[in-house]
C-alpha cells in the first residue's frame, strides 16, 4: 500500500485544549521523514487558521509541516459553493461566523435564514436556541459542522458540536446536513487539497465516530489512538474498526 498523505486530527490526537499529548510532536516528524505529506484535518470549529502555524510551532512542530482544513472552513466553502446567495444564521464559535463571512456569505443575527449552521456553541442558553428556533422556515437548510458529541480537555471531556446540534434538532425536527468528519464531504475536500487518493492516505484521530469512520466510508488506512475520546475496550466493541491501534502518535513508527 502506497501512503502519501496522513490526515491528522488535532484534539485528542495532537494536543488537548492547545496542550501538547506527550509524544505527539515525535509523531508529526516522523511521518513527515517518512516522505508522508501531512494535513492536520480537526472538527473544532474554534481553531484560528491564521495562527495555527505560530501555535504549531509553540508545540515544538515546524509551522510548515502541513496546513489545516477545519469543520468551520469546510462548510464555509461548502455554502459558498452550493448556497452562495443564502442569509445564515451562524450559531458557534466566532471563527465559524468569521470563516463563513470571509466566504462572502452574508451572515444574519435574526430573522428568517436561507441557511443555519451550527457547530459548538459555548454560550448555548434559552435566548440562544430561541433565536436559533425562530431562524427556521419551511425551506431553511441545516448544516452541522460536525457531529461530535464530546471533546477532549486536560481536565476530563466536555460537550461537543454534538451536544449544540443535538438541541436543535430536538425543537425543529430537522436533521441536519453534516460537513465535517465523518462525512464524505470533508473526505473529499481534503483528498483534492492534497491531490491523492483516498487509498493512498493514512487517517490518525482518537475518535472511532467521526476520524476512524471517515476513513473507513472513504477507503482510507486508519489508526486509532487512544489519547482522546475512545477507549481500546469502546474500539474493540465497536463496528466500527480501525486498522490499527496505537497507545499514541507518538508510536507512528510502528506502522510505517
Amino acid at each position: 500500500m502506497t501512503r502519501r498523505a496522513a490526515i491528522v486530527d488535532l484534539d485528542g490526537t495532537v494536543w488537548r485544549s492547545e496542550q501538547l499529548i506527550p509524544g505527539a510532536d515525535e509523531g508529526v516528524l516522523a511521518l513527515r521523514d517518512a516522505g508522508v505529506a501531512v494535513r492536520f484535518v480537526t472538527n473544532s470549529t474554534s481553531v484560528d487558521r491564521g495562527r495555527f502555524p505560530a501555535t504549531l510551532e509553540s508545540l515544538g512542530i515546524p509551522g510548515d509541516i502541513g496546513g489545516l482544513s477545519s469543520s468551520a472552513s469546510a462548510t464555509a466553502t461548502y455554502l459558498a459553493e452550493h448556497h452562495p446567495d443564502a442569509d445564515v444564521f451562524v450559531v458557534g464559535h466566532a471563527v465559524l461566523h468569521e470563516e463563513i463571512q470571509d466566504a462572502g456569505l452574508t451572515v444574519v443575527e435574526s430573522g428568517d435564514a436561507d441557511v443555519v449552521a451550527a457547530g459548538k456553541a459555548y454560550d448555548i442558553s434559552h435566548e440562544l436556541l430561541t433565536e436559533t428556533l425562530r431562524a427556521f422556515h419551511k425551506g431553511t437548510l441545516f448544516v452541522a459542522t460536525n457531529p461530535d458529541r464530546t471533546y477532549p480537555t486536560p481536565e476530563g471531556l466536555e460537550p461537543g458540536a454534538g451536544a449544540t446540534i443535538g438541541a436543535i434538532e430536538g425543537m425543529t425536527g430537522r436533521d441536519p446536513l453534516v460537513i465535517g468528519k465523518p462525512s464524505e464531504h470533508m473526505a473529499d475536500a481534503v483528498c483534492e487539497t492534497l491531490g491523492v487518493k483516498p487509498s493512498e492516505c493514512l487517517v490518525v484521530g482518537d475518535n472511532l465516530h467521526t476520524d476512524i469512520l471517515m476513513g473507513e466510508r472513504a477507503g482510507m488506512e486508519t489508526v486509532l489512538v487512544l489519547t482522546g475520546a475512545t477507549t481500546r475496550e469502546e474500539a474493540v466493541a465497536s463496528d466500527v474498526q480501525p486498522d490499527h491501534i496505537l497507545e499514541s502518535l507518538g508510536d507512528i513508527e510502528e506502522i510505517l
